[in-house]
């Protein structure tokens, strides 16, 4: 397809889950500025983890973080509520922007009960409430083998929250057979912020290596004419190469695409 005229510029960042949930912080955030990444998603960091406020600050070395990320279970309980609400306390100090959330684990042998989908919506939206008092958007992550998978899942969720945006993963909308860019459009209003990732033989991939015919010149350009003002982060969730050469990979592929990874003045 002919290239999009740039009208509009995205804000990208990079996912920290391919360096998984415990690493060296100071190691990962200098591979990911390395590879030329100005922004990061903190995927389901313990506080304990990420440390005092003025410790993550010092070793960022300049990287902004607009978005934290955790997973819920379904049923929900309190205690876990409590867990996310301090980590949006912990987020709102760094001027996060969105707080991503997935889950709960989908049993194989039969679809959610209605009860499963009015708990987790019930859910999403007492922490979208909170996350609003201060400045956070809560966005749902509809992914595979979690209660919500498909176009008609996610109408359930919208359907039971009001608050409730979206994290629209453009792999997991493939992996259902679903278009990508029909959902970008679909649910324009609902639409918190996207991951970009791929897949191919099983497994997550670099962008632009899949198999399951995700256009990713597409994607970004829908999200122009659009003029999406939301974050686009690429998240690779697993690779065999090293997570620091496939922040490299991505950031060339979207680089081919003729976008920047630098953020617009103002960001």
């Amino acid at each position: 397809m002919p290239k999009a005229k740039k009208t509009h510029a995205l804000r990208f960042a990079y996912s920290t889950i391919n360096w998984t949930t415990k690493p060296d912080l100071i190691s990962m955030f200098k591979d990911i500025k390395k590879a030329g990444w100005q922004a990061v998603e903190l995927f389901d960091h313990s506080l304990d983890w990420l440390g005092p406020p003025d410790y993550l600050r010092s070793i960022l070395g300049g990287l902004r973080t607009p978005i934290f990320f955790g997973g819920i279970e379904v049923p929900s309980n309190p205690d876990a509520l409590t867990i996310h609400k301090r980590r949006m306390d912990y987020a709102a100090i760094f001027g996060a922007e969105q707080y991503g959330i997935v889950g709960g684990g989908r049993l194989r042998t039969r679809p959610p009960t209605a009860a499963e989908y009015k708990n987790l919506a019930q859910s999403c939206e007492e922490l979208a409430h909170y996350g609003a008092a201060k400045g956070i958007t809560l966005a749902y992550h509809p992914h595979v083998g979690c209660t919500i998978e498909t176009e008609g899942e996610i109408d359930i969720l919208l359907n039971e929250t009001q608050k409730t945006k979206l994290c629209l993963d453009v792999s997991h909308i493939g992996l259902v057979g679903e278009d990508s860019v029909a959902h970008l459009r679909k649910y324009k209003a609902r639409l918190g912020y996207v991951h970009l990732k791929d897949w191919a033989g099983g497994k997550f991939v670099e962008i632009g290596k899949g198999t399951i015919g995700l256009d990713f010149g597409a994607i970004l350009a829908e999200l122009v004419a659009q003029q999406y003002p939301g974050w686009v982060v690429t998240e690779q969730s697993s690779s065999t190469i090293s997570p620091y050469e496939s922040a490299c990979i991505n950031a060339a592929h979207i680089k081919s695409l003729s976008y920047s990874l630098a953020l617009p003045e103002g960001t």
